[in-house]
């Protein structure tokens, strides 16, 4: 990873700070903690590795960034690297460690999905980023313990907005632990945006780059996802016995061995890291990029890669749910009745109101929209009205609006969409591919027979 660079001259030499970074023939520097406790570097040429204080390369002396005295000890860094076999080997060690805090498989083999991310994150369309919900009932501190041992340059915070964010290593990208107590604006605004490469915060005057890994635990569940950047969302267990915390001996075997691991993982993939062999169309947006992100951190074993498809499905049905139930997809679903009628082409937005409040209180809800709401909804989507006989405001379902609704409508999921193509002929039906009409195969794409 290419840190922020800050030029100083040292013996009228210029001395480059950095956090790590690739050179153009592959050969890498990766920030270590060598046994003095001080920061140095691991020079990794392709085959071989070896730890030095300062790397020199074409005049150029490069040398570790500067770390707060006071973060350091808390920074998880590796200091050398160590052989792992193969990926799926660790992949199987890394979930055995995170099942020791009585998890479940399911939250073992997403969680170690995410720890694999956290060490190729910047090479990732979007940050790993793990909500994981944690009830009274559940204990929080082994699962704590062991995921900070295990990803990459972690570090453990308390709830944080970008304010705060400033006084933490920020160029060395750190995987951040976070207890988030409350769902704050500031707060969930920051998580969004470290979650994109190149989304600034302001911080004290000045614009920081928020992207990293992020790891949360939180009381409560995500009100609104999408407020956040659509987490993976799990939910921790209750706890059937008592966990204890890894003893300070153990967790610093625990931590040089692993870190060493999954270090030598990332230098021998980074350049590996490609889309899925799966099918990324069978998920919602949202979850495409998470599926992207957890499966192409998994090198040279498709098999394992796609062991996160039914692992995501859930929460891809859950997100369909939502999207479904929000006004525009209700708007769509009542034009999309209107587009299947003979009633003619226009269609008013008093009468498109009138609709939308009856499918609203046929599905219980006491909710009441406006024809101005109707009209903000329409705008938002694209859809744009014009005066109709009458002098009244309206939609003109012209071709082009008909063909617009029904892609819309796939895209928010919207209820009826699922039954139309059995009960009424529509080619504008007929023509989408719909993911949930994939029956017995419920992990790949739609096959239109020839």
């Amino acid at each position: 990873m290419a840190g922020r660079k800050n030029s100083e001259r040292r013996e009228n030499q210029p001395v480059l700070r950095t956090g790590g970074k690739v050179f153009p023939d592959g050969s890498m520097l990766e920030l270590i903690q060598i046994p003095n406790g001080e920061l140095g570097f691991l020079s990794w040429n392709g085959k071989s590795a070896k730890t030095e204080r300062q790397f020199v390369r074409h005049g150029e002396t490069f040398a570790p960034l500067f770390v707060d005295p006071t973060i350091l000890p808390w920074l998880q860094l590796p200091s050398n690297i160590a052989e792992y076999g193969s990926t799926r080997k660790l992949f199987t060690e890394i979930c055995g460690l995170i099942s020791r805090t009585q998890v479940d498989d399911g939250f073992a083999k997403a969680a170690s999905f995410s720890v694999f991310a956290t060490w190729l994150a910047e090479y990732l369309p979007v940050a790993p980023f793990l909500w994981i919900v944690t009830p009274p009932t559940s204990a929080v501190g082994p699962l704590l313990q062991v995921t900070h041992l295990l990803c990459r340059r972690s570090l453990v915070v308390s709830d944080i907005s970008a304010a705060r964010f400033r006084f933490l290593p920020v160029d060395l990208r750190p995987t951040l632990l976070m207890e988030v107590s409350q769902q704050s604006r500031q707060v969930l605004n920051f998580l969004r945006a470290s979650k994109r490469h190149h989304a600034l915060v302001a911080a004290d005057g000045r614009a920081v780059d928020a992207f990293g890994a992020r790891i949360v635990f939180a009381r409560e569940p995500l009100r609104d996802p999408e407020s956040a950047g659509f987490p993976l969302e799990l939910v921790l267990p209750p706890t059937s016995q008592y966990v204890p915390l890894m003893s300070p001996p153990e967790a610093e075997r625990i931590a040089a061995e692993y870190q060493g691991k999954l270090l030598r993982y990332r230098l021998l993939n980074w350049a590996k890291v490609h889309t899925p062999a799966f099918d990324l169309n069978q998920f919602t947006v949202p979850m495409q990029e998470i599926a992207y992100s957890l499966a192409a951190s998994i090198v040279d074993d498709d098999e394992l890669q796609s062991q996160i498809v039914p692992l995501l499905k859930t929460f891809d049905r859950e997100i369909r749910v939502d999207r479904a139930s929000l006004l525009p997809a209700i708007v769509l679903e009542v034009l999309l009745a209107r587009c299947h009628s003979t009633t003619g082409k226009y269609f008013p937005v008093a009468d498109l109101t009138g609709d939308v409040n009856t499918v609203l209180r046929g599905r219980g809800e006491m909710l009441e929209v406006s024809p101005e709401n109707i009209g903000w909804t329409l705008r938002a989507l694209g859809l744009h009205t014009d005066f109709i006989p009458g002098g009244r405001k309206g939609l003109v379902l012209l071709d082009g609006v008909r063909k617009k609704t029904h892609d819309l409508a796939a895209a928010y999921g919207v209820r009826t969409l699922r039954e139309l193509p059995a009960k009424i002929e529509c080619p504008l039906c007929a023509a989408l591919a719909l993911p949930w009409n994939l029956g017995a195969n419920p992990v790949g794409p739609i096959v239109n027979p020839a």
